[in-house]
């Protein structure tokens, strides 16, 4: 079985799924993570340190570059194939004035796409070229909780995929921003995200997951530490209490069948 875990960031499939992807290659099975924005332009980093509403914006740029090292860590160690999609996260996408599309968090976290924003005709490329290449059997994409323009984009493709086979898409559910905190304005939650996703019927797979290892993999991302969750307790604090709110008895992932 090939399994294609959709990215938008380089650390989204570990937060939100990590415990099932170190699950699948412990059997054998063949992972794929293709992570779609990951660029960054230095140029634009001084918008955002004089930007009013960062919501600790400012920590998640300082450490960028160090971002795609992490994530190819991460996937060495899990023996899971990294693909890197080299589109400019948001924060760095301009318009054709060269400004900022989204100027703050507020434009971020608005799930709504910039009018000159062409990322997702690059997505779906990168998507149609790695179903071509793998032929994957299961497709894991986001949910969209959050409301973060880029994860709303590879969202929005997910429900129109086509490939030359048969195979099966699952969301999962962004961690951390389905602990009903985030982001700091107008906070978003599973239940919201649920109604948002309503093109199909949908039912929960419940997967059990090893919590250690799931912490692990987390922390190859070591520069999203601090801005996320300020330290490793907190994270486990976090991770706990998410996956508790899922099954009081043992450790499970929740991920949503929609085809």
């Amino acid at each position: 079985m090939i399994h294609l875990f959709l990215s938008p960031h380089l650390d989204d499939v570990a937060l939100s799924a990590g415990g099932l992807i170190h699950k699948l290659v412990s059997e054998n099975q063949k992972v794929v993570v293709l992570t779609f924005f990951t660029e960054y332009d230095e140029n634009l980093i001084s918008h955002y340190l004089h930007s009013e509403h960062n919501d600790n914006m400012n920590s998640f740029i300082k450490f960028y570059s160090k971002r795609a090292n992490e994530d190819i860590a991460f996937c060495n160690k899990l023996s899971a194939i990294p693909i890197h999609g080299k589109i400019l996260d948001c924060i760095y996408r301009t318009d054709q004035y060269s400004e900022p599309m989204y100027k703050n968090s507020v434009m971020i976290y608005s799930g709504q796409i910039h009018k000159s924003d062409n990322a997702s005709d690059m997505a779906e490329d990168l998507i149609n070229k790695t179903l071509l290449n793998y032929q994957p059997d299961y497709i894991y994409a986001p949910l969209g909780i959050g409301r973060h323009v880029d994860h709303i984009i590879i969202n929005n493709l997910v429900y129109n995929i086509k490939g030359p086979r048969k195979f099966k898409i699952l969301l999962y559910e962004d961690f951390p921003y389905v602990l009903g905190k985030y982001p700091i304005i107008h906070p978003d939650n599973l239940e919201s995200a649920l109604l948002r996703n309503n093109k199909f019927d949908k039912h929960a797979i419940l997967v059990d997951i090893n919590l250690k290892e799931k912490m692990q993999n987390i922390l190859f991302y070591e520069s999203q530490l601090e801005p996320l969750f300020d330290n490793k307790l907190n994270l486990l604090i976090s991770l706990r209490k998410y996956h508790h709110s899922i099954n009081k008895a043992k450790t499970q992932e929740r991920f949503w069948l929609i085809k």
